[in-house]
């Protein structure tokens, strides 16, 4: 009779085990939920908290779905959530750190403002994205010849905030204004009345004419206008 006893003990144990989900399978849904959703050939490190073994929830007869909660999955700190959709439904959640290492741009002299970065100012060194400002430069031709806009110390991580598309034309100046119709090119002096970057639209006052137009920077020293 005891034995009998034990018997249906070790079925029922049996049995609820087996009506009730694995832990490490939520576990597991998190850590392979995150690896597809970060970026192929990067190199990430990926933790994912410990689930409390003790959590009782039905056995879901629906493939597991995991999510972000916050829509994407990113360096730092992720709470990602597991769902079960089928009748008996439940969610859960769970964190997971994402340290992702990029290789990232470093001054290795000060700048200061107005300056035109070079690429032998530029090393390159392996950091973790998480511990970095967004717009962090990976490449260097996102940097080289570009303007820094304000003053920059030696071993700073270059950021887009940092640097600007270089000033071709300064206020004050004297300009070379190009003007072009029917395949004709007029070539007249001015003063610019503003500082411009390749590319922007400035006032330009003609020295011949004395009049104020709008011209288009397109190199040091100038301009040009369509009529």
């Amino acid at each position: 009779m005891k034995a009998l006893a034990i018997a249906s003990l070790l079925v029922a144990g049996q049995v609820a085990a087996a009506s009730t989900q694995p832990v490490q399978e939520i576990r597991d849904s998190v850590t392979q939920f995150v690896g597809a959703a970060l970026e192929p050939g990067g190199r990430y490190e990926v933790v994912v908290a410990q689930i409390d073994p003790r959590l009782q929830l039905p056995m879901c007869a629906q493939p597991l779905q995991a999510f972000a909660q916050s829509g994407e999955i990113k360096p730092g700190r992720n709470t990602v959530g597991v769902r079960c959709q089928a009748d008996k439904g439940w969610t859960v959640y769970s964190v997971a750190m994402v340290k992702a290492f990029k290789q990232v741009a470093i001054l290795n002299k000060s700048l200061r403002r107005n300056d035109v970065i070079r690429a032998e100012y530029l090393n390159f060194e392996i950091r973790d994205a998480g511990m970095m400002q967004a717009g962090y430069v990976t490449d260097a031709s996102q940097v080289v010849d570009k303007q820094a806009v304000r003053n920059i110390p030696a071993g700073s991580v270059l950021n887009r905030q940092h640097y600007a598309e270089p000033t071709l034309v300064r206020r004050g100046e004297r300009v070379n204004i190009q003007s072009g119709k029917f395949g004709m090119l007029i070539t007249a002096m001015g003063t610019a009345l503003n500082d411009g970057t390749e590319g922007q639209r400035i006032s330009v006052k003609n020295l011949s004419s004395q009049r104020v137009i709008q011209a288009v920077v397109v190199g040091s020293g100038q301009v040009t206008v369509n009529f």
